[in-house]
């Protein structure tokens, strides 16, 4: 009869172990001896993970239900199947003992069972089957083990500025209670894990949705004056004064604007969780005479763009 998979190795990072992928690996057969005494044969097999299957049981030991003693290695000799009314059998409970040290011991129990299903014997073993185990605590259900702390490591990003750079990643790594959440413990590392390292800006996500912080400017200019569009203007709105006054784009085209009061602007749409950008050069050619009005929408860290 199976009953307790072997876990196959933990993985990293500190998460709580999945279910086990591993074949059954207990199993019992009844056996007699010679003289018609009835012993149980504990069969193991081994952990299969990772989708391979499993291998074939092994003899791990008998029992003698008689006693609940159990020994490992092979059968007495002469054993052999039992007669048709020979029914001694043993059925597997997997315990956990909590001892007074606070660790929680899983083990498995062997009952031994007359004809009429009574309990005659027991023996406790570790979870291969065969390695004697005493309990040294309470014994209960493994369900009623108390939840242990669980550790998780959680890669974060420190912005030193209000932009999305200059970041610093960095892990920071929490000891929190598994039953209700709560965080007990908390601490920060480099990103190699054991440097300690004091975040300065704000902490968020790596690659956080931060667009660079825009300001609106206003620039009066009389002529004569050739003023051209800083790199990173976001929008640029031209309102004449007094003409003529010369716009010149990217692409080298030019108008002239000669009507006073006239407005023109200009707006490049955002991606990326980013300001869009307007294409430059772009400059506005204000001769003797003239004036003009600009409204731009620029990089806060700009600096002067007058």
């Amino acid at each position: 009869m199976p009953v307790e998979p072997i876990p196959c190795a933990q993985g990293g990072g500190g998460e709580p172990p999945g279910p086990s992928c591993c074949a059954p690996s207990i199993a019992t057969a009844p056996l007699c001896l010679e003289d018609g005494t009835p012993v149980v044969l504990v069969l193991r097999s081994a952990c299969a993970c990772d989708g391979a299957a499993p291998a074939p049981p092994e003899v791990a030991g008998w029992l003698d239900p008689a006693t609940g003693t159990l020994t490992e290695g092979p059968p007495p000799d002469g054993a052999g199947p039992c007669p048709g009314d020979a029914c001694a059998s043993v059925s597997l409970l997997r315990l956990c003992d909590q001892t007074p040290d606070g660790d929680c011991v899983p083990f498995l129990r062997h009952l031994v069972h007359d004809c009429d299903g009574q309990v005659t014997a027991s023996a406790d073993t570790a979870l291969d089957g065969t390695t004697p185990y005493t309990p040294a605590g309470e014994i209960g259900d493994c369900d009623d083990c108390p939840c242990p702390p669980r550790t998780r490591v959680v890669p974060l990003c420190d912005y030193l500025g209000p932009g999305p750079q200059p970041a610093v990643p960095f892990l920071r790594h929490v000891v929190y209670d598994c039953d209700t959440g709560t965080v007990l413990e908390q601490t920060d590392t480099l990103t190699d894990g054991t440097t300690p390292y004091l975040p300065v800006g704000e902490v968020a996500e790596c690659g956080a949705c931060r667009p660079t912080p825009m300001c609106a400017r206003l620039l009066g200019l009389s002529g004569p004056e050739v003023w051209e569009m800083p790199e990173g203007t976001e929008s640029l709105a031209v309102t004449v004064a007094c003409g003529p006054v010369t716009v010149t784009d990217c692409t080298g085209a030019a108008t002239v604007i000669n009507e006073c009061g006239t407005s023109f602007s200009w707006a490049a749409p955002s991606g990326d969780c980013q300001p869009g950008r307007l294409c430059t050069p772009l400059t506005v050619t204000v001769p003797e005479g003239a004036a003009v009005y600009l409204n731009l929408l620029t990089p806060c860290d700009l600096g002067d763009v007058s």
